[in-house]
């Protein structure tokens, strides 16, 4: 089975109550496991989410409008192919629980991933993207900001909040991009609660900080792992920058105060300008508390 078949195969799931009884190992912890991009497997309570899934390769693997550009706005970017410069990892499963979305421009939900997910399987999406979604084909819902969806799973429940995610310093910018979403994720199980702050293609501004205060994680390392999306994308382009730099997590980071800080949304494509060497020498000056965690793609971590 190839990894595009592998997904075609997601589990039915109620998103307001529990799954099927499913016989899987018992496990300990909430695993990770980075595939590029911001596309992560996430193993938590029993249950295998997949996050903004982008299954294309090589010098084509996606199709979207080049943000680092100058272009008229009026008219909007020269739409061409974008390159992945790492190879995919590969799924470990062959199942999934559901899928989250923190938006669905094309280099967070390809048209590789599109055309091959079973568009039955459970999917959370922001409210700005819903229409569009569904007129894919896709049995999406909505999450809009600060709602909780609650799921029961086989070995404890994830409740999974939606915080705002904002594209741009810019407002003008942030309102043509659309909101997105970030998502505080929280395990818990018999062996306590674990938090997951993923923040999707967003700034650290005022409605995200506000967001974050009201769901009292900020702080006191009540956050196991942070996970910001890096690249600097946009830049000189029209649109500006559209993604955080290294100095931009590190202050995000240190606000926050996480036990540990996950990077995602580097390296992977030529669309992103910036790896992750500006995090690693910030967070060298800085000496924090939080840990910096940079694994490899398809290396999974324990939290």
């Amino acid at each position: 089975m190839n990894r595009r078949q592998v997904l075609k195969s997601g589990a039915a799931l109620t998103l307001s109550g529990g799954l099927p009884a499913v016989a899987r190992a018992a496990q300990p912890d909430a695993s990770l496991r980075w595939l590029g991009g911001a596309m992560l497997e996430i193993e938590a309570a029993g249950l295998r989410v997949l996050t903004d899934p982008c299954l294309g390769e090589g010098p084509e693997a996606f199709v979207m409008g080049d943000p680092n550009e100058m272009f008229d706005l009026a008219r909007g970017p020269n739409v061409k192919p974008h390159a992945r410069l790492t190879p995919f990892p590969g799924l470990r499963h062959d199942r999934y629980d559901l899928v989250l979305l923190s938006h669905a421009h094309e280099d967070h939900f390809d048209q590789a991933a599109q055309a091959w997910l079973d568009p039955q399987l459970p999917m959370l999406v922001p409210e700005h993207d819903l229409a569009a979604v569904r007129q894919k084909g896709f049995a999406a819902s909505a999450l809009a900001h600060g709602e909780t969806r609650r799921i029961e799973g086989p070995e404890g429940v994830l409740r999974i909040t939606a915080m705002p995610a904002v594209h741009s310093e810019t407002p003008e910018v942030a309102r043509l991009l659309g909101l997105g979403n970030g998502y505080l994720i929280e395990v818990e199980t018999g062996l306590g609660v674990t938090r997951i702050y993923w923040a999707g293609d967003s700034f650290l501004v005022p409605p995200v900080w506000q967001a974050l205060s009201a769901a009292q994680v900020a702080g006191a390392g009540l956050l196991d792992v942070f996970i910001p999306h890096l690249g600097a994308v946009g830049g000189a382009g029209a649109l500006g920058q559209i993604s955080m730099d290294g100095a931009q997590v590190a202050d995000f980071a240190q606000r926050l105060a996480p036990k540990a800080v996950l990077p995602i949304h580097h390296s992977t494509y030529a669309l992103y300008r910036e790896g992750p060497e500006v995090l690693r020498q910030h967070h060298a000056e800085l000496a924090p508390r939080w840990q910096l965690r940079m694994p490899p793609e398809g290396a999974p971590i324990h939290l």
